[in-house]
């Protein structure tokens, strides 16, 4: 016979994908007319971008493009040229389980690349494209908090934890036109291109997340007067209202926000010079919403009267414990060797990745990026060169007990000079937000019922005298002797857990 109990929901994101997948991409390209011979390969650029994904099933579907442009020196060698193309490709990813309301976050990055010209005309590229992925569905579990029946007795334990509200995912298209600055020169043909996203401010209200932030666009061009190179920067602004069901000003939300498929396209303006460009750029936020809740659970239970059948269960419960956000700032050295920097053309950062670990009262971060730079030397000619650098930097940790930090990151290069005929210094800020947060594994009782197949316990009224040591739980000495832990405690004047010190206990059973 089982016994009546009464449970409560408690709901969570169980993740059916969060690791990396990889896509190969390889491809052969002939130069068109218009490009001049390749002398020397200076440096090939692959940035692969999402178009769009979909969850049908047990299967993510994954399509975006990779913008493939190569920077060489032409037949003289002495002017930057860029050729440049795309390049789509395609991803079929299986998920653990197959759910109707599951919703994802999909970025993506070069494995590795490898580039060669074949020809004066013919470029071989080799590469792997790396999704980052990470797919969940809310579900919905049931946990005991009480068992309503006068001869069982039961251990609880409520504590403090976050469940979940919501995760919705949100795509649009931001789309503009900025112009080149005054003094500038228009625009023959962009050499290199970066666009990425961040968020400035976002707010929960009733039902609903308002995100503001901004789409940072900067290119390297060739200028149609003189064919030197030119830098360009700006940045677009945007605001967005998402539906988002149970939302309120008590959530604590888990934002992430990335840039996809892209474009930027120089503008022709009435007299024919290209003193703007056209900019699309498709963004792509994923949002995970938590409240704060009080779990009670029945982590033991007994009855005096039979033996009992329990049943238990294992989850994880999260428990949110803050943000923290740090701006990590480090100045790093590019030195050419047997050469003298004469001008520099342009510097870039590539695949950065910021790696958060909570190590007792430490928040560890490990930070990579690749800096990259074009350069005149003293004999006029164009050299490229990059390195990769590898930081760690260590935050002090409010709350000890987070376990993991779920981070998002955004670098960016604010300044650089040449510090001597051979070496540029260049200052380096990576601003990293974190969710610190713990997940909890927790052992939970789902039934108890009285085994029908074993005789019920011989109900005799016994007094006994048990010497208990100093520490000894008291839940476990009625639990081995049959006896209710309120006679325990009433019979001995005990109203701690524990035993206080070595000394004898009553046992009395009715």
């Amino acid at each position: 016979m089982q016994a009546q109990i009464k449970t409560a929901p408690y709901e969570y994101f169980d993740p059916i994908f969060d690791g990396r997948y990889e896509t190969p991409l390889d491809t052969e390209y002939n130069l068109p007319d218009y490009c001049t011979d390749i002398q020397k390969i200076l440096k090939c650029r692959a940035v692969p971008e999402v178009s769009s994904y979909i969850i049908t099933g047990d299967t993510l579907t994954c399509d975006g493009v990779c913008d493939i442009r190569v920077l060489y020196l032409d037949g003289k060698g002495d002017t930057v040229r860029c050729c440049e193309f795309t390049k789509d490709f395609s991803a079929s990813i299986k998920l653990k389980t197959s759910e109707e309301k599951a919703v994802a976050c999909v970025e993506a990055s070069m494995a590795h690349l490898t580039c060669r010209a074949v020809s004066a005309r013919r470029i071989d590229l080799h590469a792997a494209v790396s999704l980052r992925v990470l797919a969940v569905v809310q579900k919905k579990e049931l946990i005991t908090c009480s068992i309503n029946d006068e001869t069982i007795e039961k251990r609880g334990e409520s504590f403090a934890a976050h469940q979940a509200v919501n995760a919705v995912c949100h795509q649009f298209t931001i789309e503009d036109t900025l112009p080149v600055k005054n003094g500038k020169p228009p625009i023959e043909s962009i050499l290199h291109r970066e666009v990425s996203c961040r968020i400035i401010e976002s707010r929960l209200s009733e039902e609903r997340l308002t995100v503001t932030g901004s789409a940072d666009v900067s290119f390297l061009y060739t200028s149609a007067v003189d064919s030197s190179t030119e830098k360009f920067s700006s940045s677009v602004d945007f605001s967005q209202v998402i539906e988002c069901a149970g939302a309120d000003e008590e959530c604590i939300c888990d934002l992430r926000i990335s840039a996809g498929e892209s474009s930027i396209q120089p503008r022709e303006d009435d007299v024919g010079e290209y003193t703007g460009v056209s900019v699309m750029a498709k963004v792509f936020i994923m949002a995970f919403l938590y409240k704060a809740c009080e779990v009670e659970i029945i982590d033991d239970a007994y009855s005096v009267k039979a033996p009992l059948e329990l049943r238990y269960s294992q989850n994880a419960f999260t428990q949110i414990h803050g943000t923290a956000s740090e701006v990590l700032k480090k100045k790093c050295s590019l030195a050419v060797t047997d050469d003298e920097i004469q001008k520099v053309l342009d510097i870039w950062y590539e695949q950065d990745m910021v790696q958060a670990v909570c190590e007792k009262t430490k928040l560890n971060y490990r930070v990579k990026y690749n800096i990259c730079m074009l350069y005149v030397n003293s004999q006029g000619r164009i050299l490229y060169i990059e390195k990769q650098f590898d930081h760690s930097f260590s935050a002090e940790l409010e709350n000890q007990l987070t376990k993991r930090a779920d981070s998002t990151w955004h670098t960016d290069l604010w300044e650089y000079r040449i510090v001597d005929k051979s070496t540029v210094e260049v200052s380096v800020e990576t601003t990293v937000n974190s969710t610190l947060m713990s997940m909890n594994s927790v052992k939970y009782l789902t039934s108890a019922g009285v085994d029908e197949n074993s005789p019920a316990f011989d109900i005799r009224p016994r007094f006994l005298i048990y010497y208990a040591s100093a520490g000894e739980k008291l839940w476990d000495i009625a639990k081995s002797h049959r006896a209710l832990l309120s006679d325990v405690r009433a019979q001995n004047e005990l109203f701690d857990d524990t035993v206080p010190e070595s000394r004898p206990i009553i046992i009395c059973n009715r």
